[in-house]
């Protein structure tokens, strides 16, 4: 996927449909998936496996003939070079590439036939054996045991034991006790500051142990000794929603559909962030901020990133809420999940082993930083050689060109391996919720516990659909 597809994937804002309640997998309205032949790519609007009329269960023998039905939404040429390379090395694996061809005008209608038909598959037992979950409700998928936990096989992994992995990513990409989704990339979320008006504030900073009230009492600080006012330039709606997002695990269990919307926890959390936006600590649309949050998304749009916005710009870890460990954010990208049901588990896993490995060259102007250390120290030593990099065209640099600074990449390190909070990049439906109930609570109609409670009926309700 190139970096203009990936944003237009990042910017998509759609409703994604849910599983249905009946769970039994064997209604009328699942025909439509049964005995699907769908070429390897290109296949418009879904979504389903050849495969998976088989018996759970009857996996063939080692060395015997096998078919990985391999489902994406979006098109990906690391795919395609993986589906090639794999099967030149296993003859009896054959990879079956299921994506969509939508253009720019019917992504959204063609993205909702995917999620859609992809559910329908999901539940009948008939859905493929590897999926791409970033655009599909994964949080319904492991509430009702449809993706298989991958935790025990990683542990078994060689490279993983040895710290080939970015392990902090793949241990902390866990939910409801289980590996359900291992990412081949991820993201850092983190914020950007202007390190030139901190420094001339002369208000130190502790951004691996800072909470967001912490930010708060430092914003006030550096308002009276420097050029700015706010923090950052944000609406209080959207920041709640990236708090929820990033401690969604504490709010949100998928596995036993329950949520804890109606809790001191999240009053206490609306109640912090209102009081941000009185002091003028956020201020929504306001760019002369000392902060700016951004996810950064590969060493060279780190680099990129911090030309952007400024020639004093520094990397800082987001803030943590009150109670939580310390340690940056991250968001999962390209995270692959394998069907429960699949009669190719084996199979399926030793590809996703592959997808893994380092026998993909990766450029590091692709975005999502690998989850493979030593793909990401070759991508790291391709900018050094190259002595410069150049900006986004469409960017406010229009495309200009910079040296690399060695010193700021190895900055960049400690961040990657200290990344602890996951997250999607894609907003889910319980954010969606979050974001425009809690207007209410902002602008004073409703009081933070009438809020809470109308956010958990419906956080319930969507859980449980």
């Amino acid at each position: 996927m190139k970096i203009t597809k990936f944003w237009m994937g990042l910017c998509l804002s759609v409703s994604l449909i849910g599983l249905t309640a009946c769970s039994s997998g064997n209604g009328g309205g699942n025909n439509a998936v049964e005995g699907t032949n769908a070429p390897e790519t290109g296949k418009t609007g879904g979504a389903v496996s050849t495969e998976q009329a088989k018996a759970p269960g009857n996996s063939p023998s080692k060395g015997e003939k096998a078919t990985i039905v391999f489902s994406t939404f979006w098109p990906d040429d690391t795919f395609k070079e993986a589906k090639k390379k794999y099967e030149a090395k296993h003859p009896n694996i054959t990879i079956e590439l299921h994506d969509v061809q939508a253009d720019d005008a019917h992504t959204e209608a063609e993205l909702e036939k995917y999620v859609t038909s992809t559910n329908a598959a999901m539940l009948s037992g008939k859905g493929p054996d590897i999926l791409l979950l970033d655009m599909l409700p994964s949080e319904k998928y492991v509430g009702q045991h449809l993706l298989a936990d991958l935790s025990d096989k990683l542990k078994q992994d060689p490279s993983f034991k040895n710290g080939e992995y970015f392990n902090n990513i793949l241990e902390n990409s866990q939910t409801s006790g289980g590996l359900y989704g291992i990412p081949l990339n991820f993201f850092l979320n983190v914020l950007l500051g202007d390190e030139a008006a901190i420094k001339q504030a002369g208000v130190p900073i502790d951004d691996k142990t800072w909470t967001w009230e912490k930010l708060a009492e430092t914003t006030k600080q550096l308002a009276q000794k420097g050029p700015y006012t706010s923090a950052l330039g944000t609406s209080p709606e959207y920041l709640l929603g990236e708090m929820v997002k990033e401690n969604h695990t504490r709010f949100v269990d998928e596995e036993n559909r329950k949520a804890s919307f109606d809790t001191a926890a999240f009053t206490d959390m609306m109640q912090q962030v209102k009081t941000m936006k009185e002091d003028g600590i956020i201020a929504e649309g306001r760019f002369d901020t000392y902060f700016a949050p951004r996810n950064i998304n590969s060493s060279w749009d780190y680099l990129v990133s911090l030309k952007e916005f400024g020639e004093q710009a520094k990397l800082y870890a987001k803030p943590q809420a009150e109670g939580t460990k310390a340690g940056g954010y991250f968001y999962t990208y390209k995270t692959i999940g394998i069907n429960e049901k699949s009669a190719v588990k084996e199979e399926a896993w030793e590809f996703l082993q592959f997808l893994m490995s380092e026998e993909l060259q990766i450029s590091p102007e692709r975005a999502g930083f690998p989850i493979n250390k030593k793909v990401y120290e070759k991508q790291v030593q391709k900018l050094l050689s190259d002595g410069t990099f150049k900006t986004y065209e469409e960017g406010p640099l229009q495309g200009q060109s910079f040296p690399v600074d060695k010193q700021l990449l190895q900055q960049l390190e400690s961040y990657l391996t200290e990344a602890v909070h996951p997250g999607t990049f894609q907003k889910s439906k319980i954010e969606e919720i979050v974001t425009k109930e809690c207007k209410a609570f902002f602008s004073g109609q409703k009081t933070a516990q009438e809020v809470a409670k109308l956010i958990q009926n419906k956080v319930m309700t969507y859980l449980n659909e």
